[in-house]
């Protein structure tokens, strides 16, 4: 006759804790070394942008990222009256590329319209709406470093991008106009098929 061993309680649980233990030792270690493959390739190719605010108040001036108003001439940016967001007016999106690399955009949309970039050329500075300048309607510039007394300073780029850890303000003149209050869908898509998406409310100011 056999005689059967019984295992205690006790001694069963303790045998499932030292198993799970192990298991997440293991676990624990193969992780390590997929964190650090990442950590060594400093992430290079992985695309990060951040929207830090916005301008689409109805005024004449706006805030740029960097907290400067822009230029207080007449118009600069095409608000004739607080009348709503009308289109040919200018709004100001601020933006971070948080990536370890630059960003390109291919193509960036407010509402229903797609706009193009306008490069700015040859000074790269930002333009009055009354002055017959390279931006108009449907058309969007970067600004990287805002002036109160002057025209702003523009990416010096003939394609829209952001360096590195550069923050800007993405200019748009509207194609087409918004009630105050009322939620605008914004995106970007870069490049290499990143697509960012934000909201603006029209006649607010976030950041």
């Amino acid at each position: 006759m056999i005689a059967k061993r019984e295992f205690s309680p006790g001694l069963v649980i303790m045998a499932l804790v030292a198993v799970a233990a192990l298991g997440g030792g293991v676990n624990f270690i193969l992780s390590q070394g997929y964190l650090n493959s990442v950590q060594a390739s400093n992430l290079s190719g992985v695309e990060t942008i951040l929207f830090l605010g916005y301008d689409a108040t109805d005024n004449d001036s706006i805030v740029y990222h960097d907290g400067v108003i822009s230029n207080s001439q007449s118009y600069w940016h095409g608000n004739k009256s607080p009348d709503g967001i009308k289109r040919g007016e200018r709004i100001g999106i601020y933006v971070q590329n948080n990536s370890m690399d630059k960003i390109l955009f291919k193509k960036v949309k407010l509402g229903d319209t797609i706009y193009s970039f306008e490069d700015m050329v040859p000074n790269y500075k930002m333009t009055p709406y009354s002055m017959d300048g390279p931006l108009g309607a449907k058309e969007y510039t970067i600004v990287v470093n805002g002036n109160s007394h002057g025209p702003a300073s523009t990416v010096e780029n003939k394609t829209p991008e952001l360096k590195a850890g550069q923050t800007g303000t993405i200019i748009l003149e509207l194609d087409q106009s918004f009630k105050n209050d009322r939620d605008v869908r914004f995106e970007i898509t870069t490049q290499k098929g990143g697509v960012f998406v934000y909201t603006v409310i029209s006649g607010q100011q976030m950041g």
